[in-house]
């Protein structure tokens, strides 16, 4: 079986490395447990309880988590993604709220790539603004930055 990265769909709720080794971890241990029921041989297997970020996994990508070849594959494709898809690391001041995280993965994965991770961190030495960074490039969008390129400017406007 030859998976690939394009083979799984990835919910707006799925969007930092956190939340991917949470749901391998959980899958990890359904996983084990109907193989535990089916060594067992019990017929009233009952799996752990599911996080909603799984069931909304499992439901975009139409996985019965109950079927244990089906989960098995959905964490072989979930660990692809952890090791696979687009990292971007955003930096806030403060914490975003939700419905920004919310727009920005869904600009990120319509416009740069549909299966881009991001992984939010917080530096109030922006003050305001945000910094991106990916793999090979630094972008700075921070009021910070924003003073610091326009010193001169700054200067000028003080009459110093």
């Amino acid at each position: 079986m030859d998976l690939k990265l394009d083979d799984i769909k990835l919910p707006i709720s799925l969007n930092s490395r956190h939340d991917v080794n949470m749901v391998c971890q959980e899958l990890r241990g359904i996983i084990d447990v109907a193989e535990q029921n089916n060594l067992r041989q019990t017929s009233s297997a009952t799996l752990p309880e599911i996080s909603g970020l799984l069931k909304e996994l499992a439901t975009e990508n139409n996985v019965n988590l109950a079927s244990t070849d089906e989960s098995q594959k959905l964490l072989k494709l979930i660990e692809l993604v952890r090791d696979k898809a687009v990292q971007i690391h955003v930096s806030f001041a403060a914490e975003p709220p939700v419905d920004i995280m919310k727009k920005l993965i869904v600009w990120f994965r319509s416009e740069i790539n549909p299966k881009t991770i991001i992984n939010v961190g917080l530096q109030p030495s922006i003050a305001a603004g945000v910094v991106v960074r990916t793999p090979n490039k630094l972008f700075d969008f921070s009021l910070r930055q924003h003073l610091i390129s326009n010193q001169d400017k700054l200067k000028a406007a003080l009459g110093k």
